[in-house]
């Protein structure tokens, strides 16, 4: 025991005399000796800057790493978040663009060039990068040759390069030397400190004096620990791996607008997934670090600088990583010859042919910059659909729907998407023209009149295939309406509230009410109803007067009358019409102070009950589904999404919003429902008053099967939403589905309005003055879809040809012979 006692003494003493050893020594042979003149000043200076390094490396550091994850790791954490950009692609797979940074950040987003303070935090300028899931091997393997290669070893253990810190004093001297006055060098920054200039929107400048980029290197200093500790918890740089692959400054487009991130510029310069990168092109990625690739074409001097830059790039850095990392001789070969044949010059950014030809015709003034940038891309290609997109994901998963999805596909092609817009956006001009007197003041229905002073009411027009995918999109402002009022989307969560959204459906309700009459089994076409409102003659017509006579009830539905169809729908019975609503997912209106509400059927009839114009068109292909006889599968809400690219693809996450389940129709619609069903609700489009036309869509009576080649099924109910004062329009509405003969079959749903009972915009404007003409324009550009995309599953099977006798056998025996082939097969 007094052994060990003597031992630790001994060791006490060591620790303590060997410094002073050194420190004695030093002060005798270098600061105080007189033999080296003024040069133990230097010496004096060296030694005491080898001792800031060490100190800054090793103690200071860890030191810096620990404290930091406590004050600054959950801001980290969501400052990384925030700069996740999600990539947006058209039904064809093609990259159309990410989103731009003001739809998808939930908070502190800046987009501008400089920080903004926001209270006590400091909103730095926003990059979007496209997170990569799985970083590309030989891309982290030069990046860290080149800028960082001592990272996690003895000379860089805790983000900063012992080697660099050392090296800043010789830099400086060449530099001086150099540029004949004094100037501060550069040390080896480590790609933590180069986050930190990411974070912080402080890259160095060829022009920023000796304060600034003394003060900026030390501030990386300060930082870099701090993202080195959180990214490497635990021994694991997967994360700063990840950081390194998503935040980096890769290429800059001529004129502005940087990309970061390996997926992000892969998508852009080379045209692919980072996955499918070669060896070669991703060292060339690895090699633009600090040095990025010129996008585009400029002037001469810029051409020049784009060249230059570009073969340093795949010349000489690229070509250092396949020298140095590969090992494989026939490999190396292969990524040396495949460097040589890329360094004729950068290549062009990528846009698929389709996409670029839309960009030219539809949005020639935004199409350069697009090819290089893609947000512009996507705010071009998709106008429309990236805010529904926005609330479609929201209704999902809240504010964090960017915690779940890197990448969505939707289910329509961009490029005849944009045709689409243009075609209704000259619809619009039109109509316009023809109600200009009844609009109120302040509103326009041209896109062209739009602005400050006069502002357009929503206009949705939307339709989608038999699988519920919208493949025609279209909607003026970006709130995305179609999606639910904004008053009913929770503004702490995002999520989207049915029962708080207030707009009215109008007549459409009528379709319920058509349900439940059907499903009772007791009429037909010809059963009268009573009409407390019928005229005195012409009860065949849509004229009203103050009479109470009998209405048939293929009329009722024609001409959208009210009073019969009230006092009909409610022999169906209360319960069951409240039951069709809540299945539906529409709500039913208040009940007033007394605690009275408004009968369903009144509700139904009079479309007093309230939904997103989404839920309308769900209730459109829920009948669709049930008059193409496929009442048994299910159908889901209209939807933006074919697919979703997850962050995690072994943990997808599970949604937490208010995603409705989807609706079997058979459980709304009974079988023996269907065809009174089909007849009542295409009478707004075929029936006919002595010959003529006389429906709510007479004007589209072209449209009706019956009368239309190629046409197999067409129902629709138009509706019609006013104030207090019937003349005020509020919304106007059209919804309804069809099927084309090669099976090809659509729900659609087309609405113009504000929502609002206090925000009438026009006066005596019903759905056939706009919603029809808006209609007609997509219904022909469905038939033209149809021919292109047939749906034969959905055809109804044909009739087995029934058995033929032969010369030799009676028709009985023909018929016994057909059952027996049956039973054997």
């Amino acid at each position: 025991m007094l052994f060990i006692l003597r031992l630790l003494a001994h060791m006490r003493e060591l620790v303590i005399s060997i410094p002073m050893r050194i420190a004695s020594l030093f002060s005798e042979w270098i600061a105080f000796n007189p033999r080296l003149g003024p040069l133990r000043y230097v010496a004096v200076a060296a030694s005491a800057y080898v001792l800031f390094a060490v100190v800054l490396v090793y103690v200071v550091a860890p030191l810096r790493g620990i404290a930091g994850h406590y004050l600054l790791g959950e801001k980290l954490r969501y400052d990384a978040e925030r700069w996740l950009a999600t990539a947006i692609y058209d039904a064809n797979g093609s990259f159309a663009g990410t989103f731009d940074a003001r739809l998808d950040s939930q908070r502190d987003v800046n987009y501008t060039d400089a920080a903004i303070d926001v209270g006590d935090y400091t909103a730095n300028p926003d990059h979007k990068s496209i997170p990569v899931r799985d970083v590309p091997p030989y891309y982290w393997q030069c990046l860290v040759h080149h800028e960082d290669r001592y990272i996690g070893t003895w000379l860089n253990p805790f983000g900063i390069d012992l080697a660099g810190v050392l090296k800043i004093p010789y830099s400086s001297v060449r530099r001086s030397l150099a540029l004949h006055r004094p100037s501060l060098g550069v040390g080896g920054s480590t790609l933590p400190m180069q986050l930190v200039r990411v974070i912080y929107n402080t890259p160095p400048h060829s022009n920023e004096s000796a304060m600034t980029k003394l003060s900026r290197k030390l501030a990386e200093w300060w930082l870099a620990p701090v993202i080195y500790h959180e990214l490497t918890r635990g021994g694991d740089p997967s994360l700063l791996k990840q950081w390194a692959a998503n935040h980096l400054w890769l290429a800059q487009r001529t004129g502005g607008a940087p990309l970061h991130g390996v997926e992000l510029t892969s998508r852009v310069v080379f045209g692919k997934d980072s996955a499918e990168l070669s060896i070669a092109e991703q060292f060339v990625l690895a090699s633009a670090v600090n040095k990025p690739i010129i996008l585009l074409k400029g002037d001469e001097r810029l051409n020049e600088v784009r060249l230059d830059r570009w073969r340093f790039i795949v010349e000489v850095r690229a070509r250092i990583c396949a020298e140095s990392l590969i090992e494989d001789e026939e490999q190396k070969k292969n990524v040396l010859f495949e460097l040589i044949a890329m360094a004729g010059g950068p290549p062009d950014p990528k846009v698929k042919p389709k996409l670029q030809a839309a960009l030219d015709r539809y949005a020639p003034d935004q199409a350069k910059r697009a090819r290089a940038n893609p947000v512009a891309r996507a705010n071009a290609l998709m106008p429309a659909a990236r805010f529904g997109l926005r609330e479609e994901m929201k209704e999902i998963y809240g504010f964090g729907w960017r915690d779940h999805v890197r990448g969505v596909t939707t289910t329509f092609d961009a490029a005849g998407n944009l045709a689409f817009h243009d075609k209704i956006k000259a619809g619009l001009t039109r109509v316009d023209a023809a109600v200009q007197p009844k609009l109120n003041p302040g509103y326009t229905l041209d896109p062209a009149r739009a602005g400050p002073d006069r502002r357009q009411p929503t206009i949705t027009v939307v339709a989608a295939n038999a699988k519920g995918e919208i493949v025609r999109y279209y909607e003026a402002g970006e709130t995305a309406p179609y999606f639910g009022a904004p008053a009913a989307r929770d503004a702490a969560t995002g999520l989207y509230d049915p029962g708080r959204d207030p707009r009215m459906i109008a007549s459409t309700g009528k379709m319920i009410a058509a349900i439940a009459i059907a499903n009772s089994g007791r009429d037909t076409t010809n059963s009268l109803y009573v009409d407390t409102e019928a005229p005195q003659r012409g009860l065949e017509t849509c004229a009203k007067g103050n009479g109470r006579f009998g209405r048939r009830a293929i009329v009722s539905f024609a001409c959208s009358l009210n009073a019969p169809l009230i006092n009909r729908t409610a022999l169906a019975g209360q319960e069951r019409v409240r039951m069709l609503i809540e299945g539906f997912g529409f709500t039913m209106p208040p009940s007033d102070a007394s605690g009275h509400g408004t009968p369903p059927s009144t509700a139904v009839v009079l479309g007093q009950i309230s939904g997103s114009p989404r839920k309308v068109h769900h209730m459109s292909a829920v009948i669709l589904a049930s008059l193409l006889g496929r009442g048994a599968t299910p159908v889901r809400e209209p939807t933006l999404v074919r697919s979703y690219d997850y962050t995690s693809v072994e943990n997808e996450p599970v949604a937490h919003g208010d995603a409705r389940e989807p609706i079997i129709p058979n459980r709304l619609i009974q079988r023996r429902a269907v065809p009174l069903l089909r007849s009542l609700l295409s009478a707004p489009l075929c029936y006919t008053a002595g010959g003529v036309p006389a429906g709510t869509l007479k004007s589209l009576s072209s449209w009706c099967a019956a009368r239309r080649a190629g046409l197999r099924l067409h129902f629709a109910k138009t509706g019609t939403q006013v104030t207090a004062d019937p003349n005020a329009t509020v919304d106007v509405w059209t919804t309804g589905g069809l099927q084309f003969a090669n099976g090809a079959a659509y729900s659609y749903v087309v609405l113009v309005g504000t929502g609002s009972g206090s925000e009438p915009w026009a006066r005596k404007v019903h759905a056939a003055d706009v919603a029809a003409p808006l209609l007609e324009i997509l219904l022909e550009d469905l038939s033209s879809h149809a021919r292109e995309n047939p749906m034969p599953g959905l055809l109804p099977p044909k009739p087995a040809p029934r058995p033929v006798a032969t010369n030799d056998e009676t028709a009985s025996d023909a018929l016994t012979r057909a059952l027996n082939l049956r039973q054997l097969r």
